[in-house]
């Protein structure tokens, strides 16, 4: 049985597309055609606020990585519109990756409604690659240490962990081929509002000294920031 799944895009318009058309494509075309299909459970889409680029990102839970082998969704690359087609063509960048579900999956906020789907109007991402013989324990630091502090932070909704399992540009572009691998490990975190980062729960939380060690011992440490621009939940 396939696991439960993240499928992870990052976008840039660039300078051919403009990001009104940009926009109106993703939301009225694009994303209601993968929320027909029920294996996807929720699709938000994000936009950068720490000024780095790509600018955009969507996120789209998954009930099985298996969907994205089947049809209809296997069949979108060759029944594109026209209109999808031209937008595909002239865009910068999707880059498209695809993440499994890393275990244990920790509780959210008491209050937080996971039937409801929506997710905390504030994003943090975090990729991390480090050396093989440390994996474990980065995972120890994440189940015994990182997330329960989080959970203590004002405003923090839900914390969930992926595996990296694909990456590649979204077929069609003509953004060129990856040179490198994304890193192995994603986190992505909810929050109500940036005020939970001057905290002193969340300071210390992002500063105790088995995370500075891992900090320090990283390949990739790259932490992203992101708003909620729109969500669609699934039914």
């Amino acid at each position: 049985m396939s696991i439960p799944g993240l499928l992870f895009v990052f976008g840039d318009a660039g300078p051919q597309l403009s990001d009104a058309e940009f926009n109106d494509w993703y939301d009225n075309e694009h994303v209601p055609l993968r929320m027909a299909i029920p294996a996807f459970r929720t699709t938000s889409r994000w936009a950068a606020v720490d000024g780095r680029h790509p600018h955009y990102l969507a996120t789209y839970d998954l009930a099985s990585l298996s969907v994205l082998d089947e049809a209809p969704y296997n069949t979108f690359a060759a029944t594109r519109s026209p209109r999808e087609t031209d937008v595909i063509r002239r865009v910068q960048l999707l880059d498209r990756r695809t993440y499994g579900v890393l275990e244990p999956v920790f509780e959210p906020s008491t209050g937080y409604d996971e039937a409801r789907g929506a997710p905390g109007p504030t994003l943090i991402t975090l990729q991390i690659d480090i050396r093989p013989e440390l994996e474990d324990d980065l995972n120890r630091w994440y189940a015994e240490e990182h997330i329960p502090l989080l959970a203590k932070v004002p405003g923090w909704r839900r914390s969930r962990r992926f595996v990296l399992m694909d990456a590649g540009p979204a077929k069609g572009t003509d953004a060129s081929k990856l040179v490198v691998r994304p890193p192995k490990y994603l986190a992505v975190h909810e929050w109500d509002s940036p005020t939970s980062f001057e905290t002193e729960e969340f300071r210390y939380a992002t500063s105790t000294p088995w995370r500075m060690k891992l900090f320090e011992s990283a390949d990739v440490w790259d932490k992203r920031e992101f708003k909620e621009m729109r969500t669609w939940v699934q039914g």
